[in-house]
């Protein structure tokens, strides 16, 4: 992914001051556009701050479209970055409709897992289901201890498919 803090810098102005028609031209320009890097961490705090229903649509598709490997590492970063739980929900939601293999981000898939709320921890077990076999034996033996270790202070629900995890991870 390519740095171009001018790139960067327009899209903060549009998101920041723009209306509302000229944001969601820029989100759909960036589908278009070679990706560079801090584009998706900016719109994911602009998700993160909004209110209006029609451009969250617009960014939750832009990330689920995502197809470039390079842009993982981003996402992953993103999700630790944003504050509202539906807002880390949508991004790893986008983990695995993207289509792309996270199974190198066990390690803070599984941390998103654990401190998230209920729906952002099944958004990551959707992500854990459609990599756990590239997982590698030492992530995935660390993420069982983790789980089993914390599987006791979480809500029913929560526990209920922390247990399926832990299935999944052991094979």
């Amino acid at each position: 992914m390519e740095r171009s803090e001018k790139k960067l810098a327009e899209l903060g102005k549009v998101l920041n001051g723009g209306k509302k028609r000229d944001i969601e031209a820029r989100i759909s320009l960036l589908r278009s556009e070679p990706p560079f890097k801090g584009a998706l961490k900016l719109v994911a705090l602009y998700y993160d701050s909004t209110d209006d229903e029609n451009i969250k649509i617009s960014i939750s598709g832009l990330f689920n479209d995502l197809k470039e490997k390079s842009a993982r590492d981003e996402v992953i970063e993103t999700i630790a970055s944003v504050s509202r739980p539906g807002s880390k929900t949508m991004l790893v939601s986008s983990c695995w409709q993207s289509g792309l293999d996270y199974s190198r981000y066990a390690g803070p898939l599984a941390g998103f897992f654990m401190t998230g709320d209920y729906m952002t921890s099944l958004e990551c077990f959707t992500v854990f289901e459609t990599c756990s076999a590239e997982i590698s034996d030492s992530d995935r033996t660390g993420i069982i201890f983790s789980l089993q270790q914390q599987i006791e202070s979480w809500d029913t629900p929560k526990q209920k498919l922390a247990r399926e995890l832990i299935a999944l991870l052991k094979g």
